[in-house]
């Protein structure tokens, strides 16, 4: 009997002692959540699984969701893609925390990113995210009809009428890109949008810029007039243009659009940086930066993201980012981009464009701020021929008392 009660003992602090090391071994899970849900999210989840598969120590749980920004707020997770036009608002509502150490623990430093990245991240002197990439808006041109990219407004103004009936150099669309393009002239004419934390609109310059679209339309004739949603790649993509139809043989549009410009026109695809229709050469374009969630304070999860973010910033793991279309800002990767230009012709062009890209000015609810101008404003000017300073001044005023009270609440 005690023989049998000593190996009855043993048994039992034996698988204690396996169920415990079991429990010691047990890999540490961090919940990453982005918006991945197009074509792109195949690509991220290459990452992922790539960053689960070599090692064993850490699980990285990828979620990706249409609304993830509302999951976000409602939900558990500990890293989360977040548009870099969003980052101060997460970062001003506590939503979000310094990344700092990470970057030190995963043997990053600021200066490992282009200096747009970096900047777009840095608020307050801290780091509050990775920056991953700039989708700026670029242009793609059909090769049939123009040779060699445009360059200037000069060249897209030498298009107009010699393509052909119902054939224009471009597209400017009446609703979609609309505050791209209103923001992509901004920045090629040095205005500045923000004032005290707002965004102001109610100035000459950007009065002018905004009566510069007008005119393209109206009076140079560059753009067909009445085009509706994504009108800028729609007509881009008709290839047989008829009396009910219009074509056009340059877009100024989202990369988003590669894939299907690419299927349609193959070899006779251009791609290229925006040309210089203000004073100086500038895009526009969303960002993708990766945040940890303020709720994050385990040391193992903390750990767990630095070795993540670790694997991920390096040539080989981002290169799958840039398989997908999208231009990283992580510096090594943009130098192979440059010494592999026929592989990567979007992500190359596009990392062209960072110097000159400016992304949403970093104030409190950038989006709603802006919502008037991008709907009403951009409507009267795509819209209303010979539109005016004196007709559009009160507008600007409306819109940035309306900015004003969003950034006050």
């Amino acid at each position: 009997m005690k023989k049998f009660l000593a190996i009855l003992v043993s048994a039992l602090l034996l698988t204690t002692m396996l169920l415990g090391a079991a429990v010691a071994e047990a890999p540490v899970t961090i919940r990453f959540l982005n918006g991945f849900t197009g074509g792109d999210g195949a690509f991220m989840k290459k990452i992922t699984d790539g960053f689960n598969a070599s090692q064993s120590k850490y699980v990285v749980e990828e979620l990706q969701e249409k609304d993830h920004y509302v999951k976000f707020e409602t939900g558990e997770y500990d890293l989360v893609v977040i548009h870099g036009d969003l980052l101060p608002t997460y970062q001003i509502n506590g939503a979000i925390q310094p990344v700092d150490s990470l970057y030190e623990a995963a043997g990053l430093k600021p200066e490992d990113f282009h200096p747009t990245g970096a900047a777009m991240v840095t608020l307050e002197d801290q780091q509050y995210a990775f920056p991953l990439d700039i989708h700026p808006l670029t242009m793609f041109y059909n090769k049939k009809l123009v040779p060699e990219a445009p360059k200037t407004y000069e060249d897209i103004l030498a298009l107009a009428g010699k393509l052909g009936d119902n054939v224009y150099p471009m597209g400017i669309p009446g609703s979609g890109l609309s505050e791209w393009y209103m923001m992509f002239l901004a920045a090629q004419n040095n205005v500045e949008l923000t004032d005290e934390g707002a965004l102001k609109f109610d100035t000459p310059e950007f009065a002018e810029v905004l009566l510069k679209l007008n005119q393209m339309l109206f009076v140079d004739k560059v753009s067909p007039v009445g085009l509706g949603l994504d009108g800028e790649f729609t007509t881009f993509m008709t290839d047989k243009p008829d009396a009910s139809a219009v074509q056009t043989a340059v877009a100024l549009t989202g990369p988003w659009f590669y894939t299907a410009a690419l299927e349609k026109y193959g070899e006779d695809l251009g791609v290229a940086p925006l040309p210089v229709i203000g004073k100086g050469p500038g895009s526009y374009g969303g960002a993708h930066t990766i945040a940890v969630s303020a709720k994050v304070t385990d040391p193992a999860k903390l750990e767990a993201i630095a070795e993540y973010m670790k694997y991920m910033f390096t040539t080989e793991n981002l290169l799958n980012w840039a398989d997908s279309g999208q231009a990283p800002l992580y510096l090594p990767v943009i130098e192979y981009l440059a010494a592999h230009q026929e592989e990567y012709p979007l992500s190359y062009t596009n990392s062209l464009q960072f110097e000159n890209t400016r992304i949403a000015p970093p104030v409190y609810n950038v989006r709603e701020q802006s919502q008037y101008l991008g709907s009403t404003i951009y409507n009267l000017v795509v819209t209303k021929e010979g539109l005016t300073l004196d007709e559009l001044m009160p507008e600007l005023e409306k819109a940035t008392s309306l900015a004003r009270e969003i950034a006050d609440e």
